[in-house]
């Protein structure tokens, strides 16, 4: 081993971060196992630990949840053994996002809080800021959305004064989220359209897909379904091209809900079957509690009650596993209005 091989890993992360931005998955990869390689015999730590986060993060995005989980794992043991507190807490909070995926929130909880302790202690304002974030996604599924608001604005106050704008782009893309949960649809789109052109000047164009989509999403709620039609394909393309599991069923939902404002029930109810089989293995409790809302929704549409009342109790059951209680109850008055 020479003594610019870990400059060459270096280099290599540097690259592979750069494909991951462009939504050049399979290079990045290739890239972060090429960096990861040159590394196993470093005594480099805290970059071993880096590393295996950032190709973690790079799954998670993908929908590969238990890959994700892996590396992150693996990145806290490396954490561990060096002694950084950083990449310590990085670690802890990669992980509470997994556990909160799988909809395991006493766990994610747990986690966040060991994160923010060792990010306290080394004085990392951007780790800080995202854990301030990501509990801020953690109130808003348990449906405490003033105390959410209050999470993202910290978190966005933190981005914005250190002039972190791709940070800046992930937390308005929870506050647009937010927004339109509350039906706040004009706020939602300023949001989004705001972290959009922040990500397209830095050539973002995973996080512009997801942005976009979420736009989407507004757009079929504000009865406007040519835009969210365009906004929705543009998504799925981008995430299709990539491999990015996660967001195409996502886009696939957003299809299947235009299909059904549209009054293509069929089509809607076929979207929807694909959408749930791309799913398959993601791992993400929320999003196919969300799907089976859409089949119930569609199902009735139909005139099938019973199997509209089949995939909300599903629903429900899923919504309250994962401590969605705003949407479980909107289930269960779903479910009261259906015929007995």
């Amino acid at each position: 081993m020479t003594q610019t091989d870990p400059g060459r890993a270096r280099s290599l992360l540097n690259l592979a971060r750069e494909a991951e931005q462009r939504g050049d998955t399979t290079r990045s990869l290739q890239l972060y196992d090429d960096a990861l390689t040159l590394l196993e015999d470093e005594t480099d730590l805290p970059l071993l630990a880096d590393a295996l986060r950032w190709k973690g993060t790079l799954h998670r995005e993908q929908g590969e949840t238990e890959l994700a989980h892996r590396c992150y794992k693996q990145s806290l043991v490396h954490a561990e053994s060096c002694g950084s507190l950083t990449c310590r807490g990085h670690a802890y909070n990669c992980l509470a996002i997994v556990a909160q995926r799988r909809g395991d929130l006493n766990e994610s909880e747990r986690l966040y809080a060991q994160a923010s302790e060792l990010a306290a202690k080394a004085g990392d304002v951007r780790l800080l800021g995202m854990i301030e974030q990501n509990l801020g996604v953690l109130l808003n599924m348990r449906g405490n959305f003033a105390a959410a608001e209050a999470r993202y604005s910290s978190s966005l106050g933190t981005f914005e004064s250190a002039n972190d704008a791709e940070a800046v782009s992930w937390v308005l893309n929870n506050i647009g989220m937010l927004y339109t949960k509350l039906g706040h649809y004009q706020l939602a789109i300023e949001t989004f359209e705001r972290g959009i052109a922040l990500t397209k000047s830095r050539h973002d164009a995973l996080v512009e897909t997801i942005l976009t989509l979420n736009l989407a999403e507004v757009w079929v709620a504000t009865g406007k379904l040519d835009l969210a039609e365009q906004a929705c394909r543009v998504s799925f393309e981008g995430a299709s091209a990539r491999g990015d599991h996660l967001t195409v069923a996502g886009a696939l939902k957003c299809r299947a809900r235009i299909e059904r404002e549209r009054g293509a029930f069929d089509a809607s109810i076929a979207t929807l079957r694909i959408a749930i089989f791309e799913a398959e293995g993601l791992e993400d409790r929320l999003l196919q509690a969300e799907m089976l809302r859409e089949f119930g929704q569609t199902s009735r549409a139909l005139g099938n009650p019973e199997e509209a009342r089949l995939a909300w109790r599903e629903a429900a059951e899923s919504f309250e596993d994962v401590g969605a209680r705003h949407e479980a109850a909107e289930i269960n008055a779903l479910l009261a209005s259906l015929p007995s």
